[in-house]
């Protein structure tokens, strides 16, 4: 077995091409084993398109190989401001052939990366599909929210093993549309001083410049209790760049916000990325200003993106949606919809020496 370098081809059906095709492949098979659906499985022409983008976050790969077929990979995700000190380490490996060292292998190349790149911090993930989840007598649990992942999942075990703690727990949501008219009905609420607007695929000149702003709180007013975050800067050719990434993708995104009459000052938004063909739309970001908050805005920017949904996308049947599991009233928020849990996700740090 070897760790090396997957290059990122400039276009796909190339015999340049040709392992990165294979490592999506692999990738696919390996969420569907953990997943038991294709919700999460992605074309080669999607995983292109985030890899083609590396203004803001750099992102590089290695993969293991035995026998000329890729059998696992690591992909570091750097992000890009100036004063970054975090990255993040995605670990996969074929799950025939786990338990031989592999995983162990890709993740200390992700280290040395981390280390070259001048980064203090590293995350890792581990992901719980709710049916993984029932009868665990062991849990472990970050210092925030209730919830607790399984201490004898393999998953766990290799992340403890190599000296990650638990920073915190997300939870994975699920909602199925349409929504009942009488849900609908209790969620509706009049809006004094705010008004909704919506768009699909690409914000409005008039308010690129103060979305992008509020974009850039939702790295520092999101709860982060137990994790290491950094700080994101957010202008209007960053917006613009990732509404580019996700129409390239094929899930351009549905956003909703509320704006404060007085002011002209976006007060909170939600952001859905809907793709032309499946059943799932995935929930991106949703927040709302610290100064606007106890004023329901949640609850009415997510339910204008729902009814705008229905419209711009009738084929969409179910929302996946992840929230911290410490941020409370956003988890009553979706309760209130109808969101049922889905999965767990550990979010994992250490320090590197």
């Amino acid at each position: 077995m070897r760790v090396t370098r997957l290059p990122i081809p400039d276009t796909l059906g190339t015999p340049e091409s040709a392992a990165f095709e294979e490592l999506v492949g692999v990738l696919n098979g390996i969420v569907v084993d953990l997943w038991g659906d294709d919700d999460f499985v992605e074309t080669a022409e999607q995983a292109l398109a985030a890899h083609r983008e590396q203004d803001y976050t750099e992102r590089i790969v290695f993969v293991a190989i035995e026998e000329d077929a890729i059998v696992g990979r690591v992909e570091v995700v750097f992000p890009l401001n100036a004063d970054s000190e975090t990255a993040s380490l995605l670990v996969d490996v074929v799950p025939a052939l786990r338990g031989r060292g592999i995983g162990t292998a890709l993740l200390a190349k992700g280290h040395e990366l981390a280390a070259e790149g001048g980064r203090r911090v590293v995350s890792a993930y581990t992901e719980h599909p709710i049916r993984t989840l029932e009868g665990a007598e062991r849990l472990v649990r970050a210092s925030a929210g209730s919830a607790g992942l399984p201490a004898e999942s393999p998953a766990v075990r290799f992340v403890r093993r190599h000296g990650y703690s638990l920073g915190q727990i997300e939870r994975s949501s699920e909602l199925h549309l349409p929504l009942p008219p009488e849900r609908e009905a209790g969620l509706t609420m009049p809006l004094n001083g705010f008004r909704l607007v919506s768009w699909w695929g690409a914000a409005p000149d008039e308010l690129l410049e103060r979305f992008a702003a509020m974009k850039a709180r939702m790295s520092t007013d999101i709860p982060q209790t137990g994790i290491a975050v950094d700080p994101e800067d957010w202008d209007g050719e960053r917006v613009r760049s990732q509404e580019r990434t996700l129409v390239a993708r094929g899930e351009p995104l549905l956003v909703t916000v509320a704006v404060h009459e007085a002011s002209g000052e976006i007060a909170a938004y939600t952001e859905l990325a809907v793709p032309a063909d499946g059943t799932k739309a995935e929930q991106y970001d949703t927040l709302v200003a610290r100064a606007y908050r106890g004023h329901r805005l949640g609850t009415a920017v997510k339910l204008r993106n729902i009814q705008e949904l229905g419209r711009r996308a009738p084929h969409i049947r179910r929302i996946l949606t992840w929230n911290a599991d410490e941020n409370d009233p956003m988890l009553a928020i979706n309760r209130a919809f109808g969101f049922r849990p889905h999965a767990l996700t550990g979010h994992w740090q250490k320090t590197l020496e």
